[in-house]
């Protein structure tokens, strides 16, 4: 007794199968129940096997079916469940499937009522509409005879992929007879004649029926035909007799567009004469859904699709076919997309992917047209397909910017699948990155029916029956569709993606040439199984070109293109086939191929690893560059190299003594140039390499004629030397000043000078960067560049800015003792107490109004002051250091006593912060500035003067960060430092005041100061070996000073005004250019740097206003600025003054 089966299986797009076990006293029968997209009962399948009884006109099964088999006859059901969307009521429609021993399959289903128009039981169900009486309890039948069927379970794939009967392609034809793809003529044979006719009630397929003038067909209309007999002349006949009967309707003409009225349907047969059932059979060229010998589709065309459509079936035809082109002789952009659908199936949704099983984004059918995609395909469902070309001597172009994507399972992102000399412009991006999938197709793809039927493929015909001599006229016909490349050329400027492959030639197919050009991309295998020969006995070979220059639209120009560069790691695999030729640029070439033969034009360039097989007809022959560039690998050939005059063999050896080389398992005729040369790295003055294994061969003929190296470095010189027997020796040194020679300035020469020291024997730290400068521009211009950038001296310009920048203490101290004594200070400061009058010289002297505190304690003879100021510099390069701009903004406040009799004494702290920046060295800093100061100040009268001296002392503490980036081809560094400083300052001025009006004043002075700065040592963060490590320093510079100031009162509006101004001389002297001393982190001797000198001899201006608001407030404005010695700065000080 049978064993019942129970299982459920997902399906694409939605459609599902269960399988329950039904049992009778006298059957056991398998049902599989198969719904629609929506969920919806599409059929249920009953399998009789042996001895389940009769399934059809008392016929029972001969033989059982495998669960493969069983699967496989399903799937054709499950194709027709995804693409049907059911119209609930009469459904599901049940199929009762059984075996004979015969070969073949059918599938059928009676008309459901004999009224005009009527379809089949199945499609009665599936539409519901009426629904007669059923047969054996079904609406249709599944017979399966038998055959060469594949055994392997069915793969959606837009090709046939087995030699065999694919038996799931076979019974989607057969069942689409069940869904009414099925005309009712009858035929009558009387003594051996053979009649046909139209029956009496027009079933649905044949009310769609047109002959050969367009006539319509009509009930119990004769046939007249070439290959059946006349019974008499009739006017009212279907006429036939050119066989160019066709199926016409809405859907159906809008697909076609005029190519023709309709889809062929026929009465004969190429080979057998009359064809039965007539007009049941759809004759595109090559279609699943014909009667043809040949068939190397899988599934339905769109048109034939659209055929169901105009039998009433509910089918969104856009969810599998995005636009399909019948016609000839077209030239057309194709806009037309296909993605995701929307819910109701009235639009595309763009960016996402088409998921249905078997879907195709383009079909060009027809022949000789010109067909540019300008549209996104993008489908994932399995089986799924971009483009596919049939016809002949169509040209496919790809614009830049456009997807075809097919990254479902077995997909193929574009194919090429019938005809012969079409040709292929790709610009755009192509990927097929599913399972097996393959971006680039080139493949006839096998039988539907069996190779053994008849396999058809470039320049070949083949079949297990004598074609040749049975049907001549049908073999040279067939022969001549397929007599030339399926494809002349393919050119590639744009990107191909495949899993499987990205480029893909079947056994069958022949490609003229592939020109993958500059712009390319391949991503995946380069595959192409086709081994035949001409007439004359010569193999027929795919030329593949990497290097040629492509035109404006990406066509090949035949011309080598000299700027071509690509890098592919993929495989080639064509050793029958074909022929690489690197005919321009560069090519890097990293896998393991399989080849006819190898040429490096002159002037290309062959890079990279992997081994070549070639076939025995073939060679490696090289005239251009042959360069096995990754150190520690190798270039096989497994067959003959050979080198002509102009070639070059170019070996690399690294800083380790590694070695690439050239292995030739069998002989190497050797001409041309033997070159080495040495990877980036860092070499030790001397180095040397001797080896025996650069070049190791079967057998060798010939000799080199030149041994030489590629080195081309500013600081390393190489020699290489032949000590015979394919050994050689690469020897590698440095000249005295290979750095320093290359320095333009002093700063640059001193560090120069240190890699000198430094380069034979670095550390690891440096290596880096010592083999960044080695192997930089031949002429220096790099390590020219460089050197400043490494110095370091942004260091010393910023000390020589902390010493200018010390002025500001000083200007606030001086300005406050002005003011404290009657003056009107040149920078404004804020006073916010002060005790009694101090008498200081006669009355005229004292300028400011003084108001006694609340108190007369002691505490009264005290004052509190603040001062705020900002200043801006730019200091200009002197042809050593870099020119540069710094900043400083902050206060100073401070708190006096009087003491004695006329002096002040006082103490002052403040705090500023300083920004410092050079753009030429990618430096830039900031210091936080802490200040402690002291002061005193008296004057003396003298006869019509007074006499004023002032001085004081301050420590600043400086923290200070800056970052600098080193940054030269082949280098970059980003370098950070962390340090502190002091400055210690004391000063001292003394001016005479004269009283030149009861408002003006006029005081010459002098001034003098010193100031220590002190920087600490530290090294800096770095990654890459620039990092320095700057000793400690020291700065004593003096700066004195000559001027004159001068002020005179008046009336702006109502407020009482005071304008000032001074003028004065200053000159540095001690050390006046700062400078760093530092080494390298990592390890080398000392050099220094010297930075920007301060303003050695510098004018200095200030000047402003007082505007008195009131008896108790005022407010200032003064602006500071020294100019000289490339220095410029501009300050800027703003004051509110209350009295209380």
């Amino acid at each position: 007794m049978k064993t019942n089966l129970t299982t459920m299986l997902t399906l694409a797009a939605g459609t599902c199968l269960s399988t329950v076990g039904f049992m009778t006293s006298a059957q056991a029968i398998d049902y599989y129940d198969i719904k629609d997209a929506a969920g919806n009962p599409f059929m249920q399948v009953r399998v009789f096997n042996v001895g389940d009884g009769p399934y059809s006109d008392e016929d029972e099964s001969t033989w059982n079916l495998s669960q493969p088999e069983t699967q496989q006859v399903l799937s054709a059901v499950q194709y027709w469940a995804e693409m049907i969307s059911v119209v609930p009521g009469n459904n599901p429609a049940i199929i009762n499937l059984g075996t004979y021993d015969d070969p073949g399959a059918s599938a059928l289903s009676p008309v459901s009522v004999q009224k005009p128009g009527s379809g089949t039981l199945v499609e009665a169900a599936i539409t519901n509409t009426e629904v007669g009486p059923l047969q054996f309890g079904a609406h249709g039948f599944i017979n399966v005879g038998k055959m060469n069927w594949a055994p392997a379970p069915f793969i959606a794939s837009q090709l046939p992929l087995t030699p065999q009967v694919d038996m799931t392609s076979v019974l989607i034809h057969e069942v689409a007879h069940a869904l009414g793809v099925s005309s009712e003529t009858r035929e009558y044979q009387t003594n051996n004649q053979i009649y046909l006719a139209f029956p009496s009630v027009l079933d649905n397929w044949s009310t769609h029926l047109r002959d050969d003038n367009g006539k319509a067909a009509a009930p119990d209309q004769i046939v007249y035909c070439d290959v059946c007999s006349l019974p008499g002349q009739d006017e009212d006949i279907f006429d036939v007799r050119q066989d160019r009967a066709y199926f016409t309707g809405d859907y159906v003409s809008e697909v076609l567009a005029g190519a023709m009225p309709g889809i062929p349907v026929r009465t004969g047969n190429d080979i057998a004469g009359l064809d039965t059932p007539v007009f049941s059979h759809i004759e595109l060229k090559n279609s699943l859904m014909s009667h043809q010998n040949y068939r190397n589709y899988t599934n339905l065309m769109e048109a034939e699709v659209a055929s169901l459509q105009d039998l009433g079936y509910t089918i969104d035809r856009r969810n599998f076919f995005g636009f399909s082109i019948y016609g000839d002789n077209q030239t057309l952009i194709n806009d037309n997309p296909f993605t995701a659908r929307n819910a109701n199936g009235t639009g595309y949704i763009a960016n996402r992917y088409n998921m249905s099983t078997l879907g195709l984004g383009l079909h060009v059918y027809g022949s000789d047209n010109t067909v540019i995609q300008r549209a996104d395909i993008l489908t994932a469902g399995a089986g799924g397909g971009g483009i596919r070309v049939d016809g002949a001597s169509n040209d496919l172009t790809i614009l830049p910017g456009t997807r075809v994507y097919a990254n479902g399972a077995y997909a193929r992102g574009v194919m090429f699948s019938y005809g012969k000399d079409h040709s292929f412009t790709q610009r755009g991006d192509v990927e097929a990155l599913g399972e097996r999938g393959i971006a680039a197709s080139f493949d006839f793809g096998h039988n539907s029916l069996g190779d053994d039927t008849e396999y058809r493929g470039s320049y070949f015909v083949t079949s297990d029956s004598q074609l040749e001599t049975d049907a001549p006229e049908y073999y040279q016909s067939a022969l001549a569709e397929v007599s030339g490349p399926l494809v002349a050329s393919f050119d590639l400027t744009g990107r191909v993606a495949g899993s499987y492959a990205a480029i893909y030639m079947s056994d069958n197919a022949y490609v003229g040439a592939v020109n993958v050009m500059d712009g390319a991309v391949v991503s995946g295998d380069i595959i192409s199984n086709y081994n035949q020969v001409d007439a004359e006995g010569n193999q027929r070979l795919t030329a593949l070109n990497f290097g040629l220059k492509a035109d404006a639209d990406g066509l090949s120009t035949g011309e080598a293109d000299a700027g071509f560069s690509i890098a592919y790691d993929g495989d080639m695999t064509g050793i029958n086939n074909l022929a690489l030729t690197l005919a321009g640029g560069t090519t890097q070439l990293t896998g393991n191929h399989e080849l006819y033969n190898v040429d490096i034009a002159q002037g290309s360039t062959l890079t990279g690893k992997g081994s070549y097989l070639l076939n025995g007809q073939g060679a490696f022959t090289n005239s251009g560059t042959l360069a096995p560039s990754a150190v520690g690998q190798a270039i096989t050939i497994n067959g003959s190299y050979v080198q002509s005059a102009s070639g070059e063999l170019q070996l690399a050896f690294s800083d380790k003594s590694e070695i690439s080389s050239l292995i030739v398992q069998g002989n190497a005729e050797i001409d041309g140039t033997l070159t080495f040369a040495p990877d980036r790295g860092w070499y030790q003055n001397g180095f040397s390499i001797t080896s025996d294994r650069w070049l190791d061969t079967d057998t060798t003929t010939g000799a080199f004629a030149n041994v030489a190296t590629t080195l081309a470095s500013p600081t390393l010189t190489a020699t290489a030397s032949d000590n015979g027997d394919n050994s050689y020796t690469v020897s590698l040194n440095r000249a005295a000043d290979a750095y320093a020679q290359y320095g333009d300035t002093a700063n640059s020469k001193a560090i120069g000078a240190a890699f000198d020291q430094l380069s034979g024997d670095a550390g690891s730290g440096l290596q880096s960067l010592i083999t960044a400068l080695d192997f930089s521009e031949a002429d220096g211009s790099t390590i020219r560049y460089a050197l400043p950038q490494l110095t370091g001296e942004a260091y010393a310009s910023t000390s020589g800015a902390l010493i200018n920048m010390s002025g500001a203490t000083r200007s606030a101290a001086n300005n406050r003792l002005q003011q404290a004594f009657g003056g009107k200070p040149n920078a404004p400061v804020a006073v916010m107490a002060f005790g009694p009058d101090e008498k200081t010289g006669t009355k005229q002297h004292s300028g400011i109004d003084l108001v006694a505190p609340a108190s007369t304690d002691d505490l009264a003879r005290y004052a509190a002051w603040a001062s705020a100021f900002g200043s801006w510099t730019n200091q200009s390069g002197n042809g050593n250091a870099a020119g540069s701009k710094s900043s400083l903004g902050g206060f100073v406040s401070g708190i006096d006593a009087a003491i004695y009799d006329n002096w002040r004494l006082g103490v002052m702290a403040g705090y500023s912060r300083s920004t410092f920046k050079s753009a030429e060295r990618a430096s830039s800093g900031s210091s936080d500035n802490y200040t402690l100061g002291a002061y005193t100040g008296t004057e003396w009268t003298a006869p019509q003067a007074t006499i004023a001296l002032r001085s004081g002392l301050a420590y600043t503490w400086h923290n200070l960060e800056m970052n600098r980036s080193v940054a030269f081809p082949g280098f970059s560094d980003n370098l950070l430092a962390d340090y502190n400083a002091g400055s210690f300052q004391i000063f001292g001025e003394l001016g005479y005041k004269v009283s030149v009006a009861p408002r003006s004043m006029i005081e010459p002075y002098a001034n003098l100061a010193y100031v220590h700065l002190h920087t600490d040592g530290f090294i800096e963060k770095g990654v890459n070996g620039a990092a320095l490590t700057v000793q400690s320093d020291n700065m004593d510079t003096t700066l004195s000073t000559l001027g004159m100031r001068a002020s005179t009162g008046f009336e702006l509006g109502s407020v009482p005004t005071t304008a000032r101004v001074d003028l004065g001389w200053r000159h540095a002297f001690g050390d006046v250019t700062p400078t760093s001393t530092a080494s390298f982190a990592a390890g080398s001797s000392l050099f220094t740097a010297t930075g920007n000198a301060i303003g050695k001899d510098t004018a200095l201006i200030e000047a402003g206003f007082d505007f008195e608001l009131s008896k108790q407030a005022a407010i200032g404005v003064s602006y500071q600025g020294q100019f000289g010695s490339g220095l410029t700065q501009n300050g800027i000080n703003a004051d509110l003054r209350v009295k209380f």
